[in-house]
């Protein structure tokens, strides 16, 4: 199995989709206790969906592993992170914000 891994500066890196998922989702104890079940706004009631998203983090993320998967430069593995030098300014953002906010993960 470790021969079909493929490497990004030496080391094996994953897209972790219960990180992704969890960090998109809005928190329900974070509503404050006073509002009921229906939305004020638009009459529905909550219980009939069972998933929130934040659209902002979704969409930034979507659009930063977009990034990290479309890139076509050749990095040089033998080189480590010093090939990854090479690559541009928008892989290295995505990659950089990925890696903190820990969706991709060293395996």
């Amino acid at each position: 199995m470790d021969n079909l891994l493929l490497e990004i500066g030496g080391k094996e890196y994953f897209i972790d989709v219960d990180a992704l998922s969890t960090s998109v989702c809005v928190d329900r104890s974070s509503e404050t206790e006073a509002s009921s079940d229906k939305d004020e706004e638009t009459g529905v009631d909550d219980k009939e969906y069972g998933l929130k998203i934040d659209v902002a983090k979704y969409e930034v993320y979507r659009d930063l592993i977009t990034t990290v998967l479309s890139t076509n430069d050749v990095i040089d593995d033998k080189m480590g992170m010093m090939g990854l030098n090479s690559l541009p300014i928008p892989f290295k953002l995505s990659f950089n914000t990925l890696l903190v906010n820990r969706i991709i993960k060293e395996l």
